[in-house]
Order: C-alpha cells, then structure tokens, then sequence
C-alpha cells in the first residue's frame, strides 16, 4: 500500500474540513452567508460534504496508522512478538478488514435511519 498518497489524501481532506469550516463561519460571521439565504436543501449539502469528507479521512487513516503503529513496534524493539510479525505480514489484510467493518456499521446505520430524518 502506498502510505503517502493515504497520508496526502488524510490531510488534504482534513485541511479542507478546517479551510472550509473556518471560510464558512467568516462568512457568516460579516452576515453574507446565512442560514435562511442557504435554506435547507443547502444545510443538507453541507451537511453531506462535510460527511463525504470526514468519510474520506475516516478510510485514508487507517492504512496510515497500521503502518505508524507497527513500524514504532518494530523501532522499540517488539518485532520479535507474534502479534507484531503478523501485522507486518498482514498488513494489506487488517486495513481492508478495518475498511469493511467501516462500511458495515454506515450500511446499519443508513439502514435504520429514515431519510427525512437524517439532515434535520
């Protein structure tokens, strides 16, 4: 796996949650953006954007912070362990079953949650 480009795509995607909130409350700070100019169809497209975003950054993380973690194992000295020459064995694995327990839980809760209800 390719942790740079996971590690750009984290903080790139963690930059502009930051610019755009920060951009976002200027705006409505001087009274040129406001919650009725918006209107609702427009808080649920922040809404989703901000989702979409925090998504991205929730998937590029992981692989970024399976390879941090077990190079650190390794530099203290705890590579002999078994649980720590398996992660490196299978570090492809453990990310992918990660991404699939994170698709799991967005299925249940999408599932059990009305689509009215959810940008209220």
């Amino acid at each position: 796996m390719n942790i740079k480009l996971f590690t750009i795509v984290f903080l790139g995607s963690l930059g502009l949650i930051i610019v755009s909130a920060a951009i976002g409350n200027i705006l409505e700070a001087k009274g040129v953006l406001t919650k009725e100019m918006i209107g609702s169809n427009g808080r649920t497209a922040v809404l989703i954007f901000y989702f979409g975003l925090f998504c991205v950054m929730a998937f590029s993380v992981v692989p970024v912070v399976i390879r941090f973690f077990v190079k650190m194992q390794v530099k203290i000295g705890n590579a002999e362990f078994v649980v720590i020459r398996w992660l490196q064995a299978h570090e492809q694995s453990v990310v992918y079953s990660f991404w699939v327990l994170i698709i799991v839980g967005l299925v249940i809760i999408f599932s059990l949650v009305k689509p009215s209800d959810m940008f209220k």
